[in-house]
């Protein structure tokens, strides 16, 4: 490869400027006279960030049609060893010569000893400078830079740095909020959705209803747009994992932190129901939690305005999750409320405690019919060491008949707390004379009656 037609063409093209060529030429010139390795001009310019991996070979391709590289794989191998370089904000601040690796490592090892100690998370860049090993512009450029190598952007404004995951209705990324300089999710309408304006329309209103509902447990929206026929949904970018990741792994959740979660959870339902909001495909995988356990809903795709938003029958998209729905959206009825996300939560639940789900069947339609007539088995059969009050829960909420689970995520919330605070939940100790839980579990498997409660210990 000619570093001297490379570095023309890129100029040329705009992908760099003359002073940047001319810095990248100076430091091949330093390495040759030190004797070491001189790296090729594009790589320098990619390591520098004056230039993307794509645009580099852009200009490795006019050169070849322009006769300047005889070899058609000559320059591209330095340039994927470029492009699969350290982009850590440490090894951008030592390439560019503003820290040494003995810094680095201080930083890092200060990050780790707050994690240990479980401190706030604090970012490379606010710990370098607080230790006065970089200025604050400094750390500006040393970000500027490490935003050039690692993105490009797909939607103006926000720089995409890789990918989340893919749902039903499109894919997730993270990207960088250039002006805001911080980083978010953008969730991207599936093109064989954006074809058909009633899932544009639905699209848009999971936009609405995410900015409209301003709780902790809920992923927040940011903005939502169209550009070059991408439809997309700005969201605040959560660290962690799903609940239904953990469950992929096999693991169960101990009780005490199952019901911190849920109740977490009931919360954010509470805020959407006060918004006039529902859910209406709560489960594992659309409940993220952050490393320091605070839940997040996920995934207002499906939410339906209680009051003023006509109903929409659709067979291509399936209203709720078969594992996790309630037995009157398994039975296709069109009214449905906020007591059928509070089944959806109670299944969620019995996963996360029982490592088990509630049902299981050869499809998904022989899933939906146990959930809407087959008895429950009560989730201290299959793990005997749940305690007896998170039992009479979760059987509360998967009550077959709407009327007989809890009537609202309040007092969900309240027996929860007084799960976590070492006392019997007063859901049960006002209704202990009236009747027994679990009225449709399996037969001997009804869950016990309320005056064992006399016998809870805390979980």
């Amino acid at each position: 490869m000619n570093d001297s037609s490379f570095g023309s063409l890129a100029v040329s093209r705009g992908y760099c400027t003359l002073k940047q060529l001319n810095e990248c030429l100076a430091v091949q010139h330093s390495l040759r006279q030190q004797g070491k390795p001189a790296l090729k001009i594009a790589t320098i310019l990619i390591r520098k960030g004056h230039m993307s991996v794509e645009q580099a070979r852009e200009v490795i391709d006019l050169q070849r049609s322009d006769g300047a590289v005889r070899d058609p794989e000559e320059g591209l191998e330095e340039i994927a060893l470029a492009e699969k370089q350290d982009l850590s904000f440490g090894a951008v601040a030592m390439d560019l010569g503003l820290a040494t690796a003995d810094q680095v490592n201080e930083c890092l090892s200060d990050q780790k000893d707050r994690r240990a100690d479980r401190q706030p998370h604090r970012r490379i860049a606010a710990v370098m400078v607080e230790k006065r090993f970089l200025t604050p512009d400094q750390a500006k450029m040393v970000l500027k830079v490490q935003q050039k190598k690692r993105g490009y952007e797909l939607i103006p404004g926000y720089r995409i740095l890789g990918l989340v995951g893919r749902g039903a209705m499109g894919t997730v990324y993270k990207a960088l909020q250039v002006r805001m300089e911080r980083e978010v999710a953008i969730k991207i309408l599936s093109p064989k959705y954006a074809q058909k304006p009633e899932f544009v329309e639905r699209f848009f209103r999971e936009a609405r209803a995410a900015a409209r509902v301003n709780h902790t447990n809920i992923i927040q929206g940011i903005d939502v747009g169209q550009h070059n026929g991408l439809y997309y949904f700005v969201m605040e970018l959560v660290e962690g994992e799903t609940v239904g990741c953990a469950l992929g792994r096999g693991e169960v959740f101990e009780t005490a932190l199952a019901v911190s979660i849920v109740r977490q959870t009931a919360a954010a339902l509470e805020a959407a129901w006060m918004a006039g909001l529902l859910h209406r495909d709560v489960k594992p995988d659309n409940i993220l939690v952050t490393p320091q356990n605070v839940a997040k809903l996920c995934d207002l795709g499906l939410a339906k305005a209680i009051a003023g938003d006509p109903d929409e029958t659709d067979p291509d998209f399936a209203i709720g999750t078969p594992d996790y729905i309630s037995p009157e959206q398994a039975m296709g009825a069109e009214e449905i409320d906020i007591r059928s996300d509070l089944y959806s939560l109670g299944a969620t639940f019995y996963h996360m405690v029982t490592g088990q789900l509630p049902f299981n069947g050869i499809d998904p339609m022989s899933v939906m019919h146990k959930h809407a007539a087959e008895p429950l088995v009560a989730p201290r059969l299959r793990r005997p060491s749940l305690s007896l009050a998170a039992n009479l829960v979760i059987l509360r909420l998967m009550e077959k008949n709407p009327a007989a689970r809890y009537q609202n995520p309040g007092q969900l919330i309240r027996d929860l707390e007084a799960i976590l605070a070492g006392q019997p939940p007063p859901t049960f100790r006002a209704a202990m004379e009236k009747r027994p839980l679990g009225a449709g579990a399996t037969e001997g498997h009804s869950g016990p009656k309320f005056p064992i409660l006399k016998r809870y210990r805390r979980p």
